[in-house]
């Protein structure tokens, strides 16, 4: 099964820092994917997904690193004193549901688990990792051509506790 192995952000390691992440040169780990950060214009600009063969390409606008196998780091990594237990999901938007789950299946080979309409206009399809799952995410909101990476849910050993441990600077009640 395909599963991710990186993501390429553009930003600085200052914020990722200050909420525990811990860089070797300009990588950290989020659970067993990497987190690269280039000195680029913010946001998630490109993935790397092991299937097995080595390629690049482009899954419906976002540029993909395709490798035949991945680095084996442990299923969770630290943040701070707590422990990243998995990417929950990677988010991408689109302006075309169909034509960017569709270049995900090709690509990927992964189906449409499921659908969800969430309300006014925006609907929802999930495609499943080995170690996440990507969400695609259309709607009105949506006012560009083609699909774009624009986040990341990690899962934590105990959200509340490592909440309040950042205090009042970084994540205000």
């Amino acid at each position: 099964m395909s599963r991710l192995v990186a993501l390429h952000a553009g930003g600085s390691r200052e914020p990722w820092q200050k909420l525990g992440f811990s860089f070797t040169g300009n990588s950290c780990l989020l659970a067993d994917v990497d987190l690269t950060i280039a000195d680029e214009p913010l946001g998630l600009h490109f993935w790397t997904i092991d299937v097995g063969i080595d390629d690049v390409c482009d899954i419906d606008g976002i540029p993909t690193t395709l490798v035949s196998a991945s680095p084996g780091h442990p299923a969770t990594s630290r943040i701070g004193s707590h422990t990243i237990t998995g990417l929950d999901h990677v988010v991408v938007n689109t302006d075309n549901l169909d034509r960017t789950c569709a270049a995900i299946e090709a690509v990927l080979g992964l189906d449409v688990r499921r659908e969800r309409e969430v309300g006014n206009g925006v609907v929802q399809r999930f495609h499943k990792l080995d170690n996440t799952i990507i969400e695609v995410v259309t709607g009105p909101h949506i006012t560009t051509v083609g699909a774009s990476l624009w986040g990341m849910v990690a899962s934590i050993d105990d959200l509340f506790e490592y909440c309040e441990s950042l205090g009042d600077d970084i994540a205000s009640p």
